[in-house]
């Protein structure tokens, strides 16, 4: 499984790094994003996750911005199975993550933005309890944009998330919602 792990470390390295810009994009714009969600209230699932975004501007056009990156991710919590009983649920992934913003202009350094986002986690181990090593994890939500400068901009935002392996036999999923804070430069 370590192997898995470091596979997907070096994939997402080379998914972020990897030339692809479109000519409509902002040269060197990055977007840092940090989540801390708290559990929905789902199929008895208590989990709260704290996750890093690092996601680079590959292109815009119009009021579309499309970011590719690396999500690193910390679920903790536990879940109650079928039988009653409570098993920890605190895993830390790390995957590739595709997201799409759709921004618009409230005033000179006011906008808001809907992000869409999803991405491949794999865990350092089977997460949830009786999960895979592996799973989907997908984030909608409204941001607020400040821009603090030309290429700067802060963000705060809420997001929901659903977590999932995408398996219809066996899919110990959850839910979580919260807020999100962000900053995009460029370097």
């Amino acid at each position: 499984m370590r192997r898995l792990f470091y596979l997907v470390i070096v994939i997402s390295f080379f998914l972020l790094f990897m030339p692809g810009k479109s000519y409509c994009s902002p040269a060197d714009s990055k977007l840092v994003e940090l989540d801390y969600l708290t559990h929905a209230h789902f199929k008895d699932r208590y989990i709260d996750t704290t996750s890093l975004h690092i996601l680079e501007n590959i292109s815009e056009k119009n009021n579309w911005s499309i970011y590719r990156g690396i999500t690193i991710t910390r679920p903790n919590g536990y879940i109650i199975n079928d039988n009653q009983q409570t098993k920890d649920s605190s895993a830390v992934g790390i995957g590739p993550v595709y997201m799409i913003r759709n921004e618009k202009n409230l005033s000179g350094k006011l906008s808001t933005a809907l992000d869409i986002s999803g991405g491949f986690i794999v865990y350092d181990k089977k997460f949830p309890a009786g999960g895979e090593y592996y799973n989907f994890m997908w984030r909608i939500g409204p941001q607020l944009i400040y821009k603090a400068g030309e290429n700067s901009s802060v963000n705060i935002g809420y997001m929901l998330m659903h977590v999932s392996n995408g398996l219809r036999t066996h899919n110990p999923s959850y839910n979580a919602h919260g807020f999100s804070l962000g900053f995009v430069t460029k370097f």
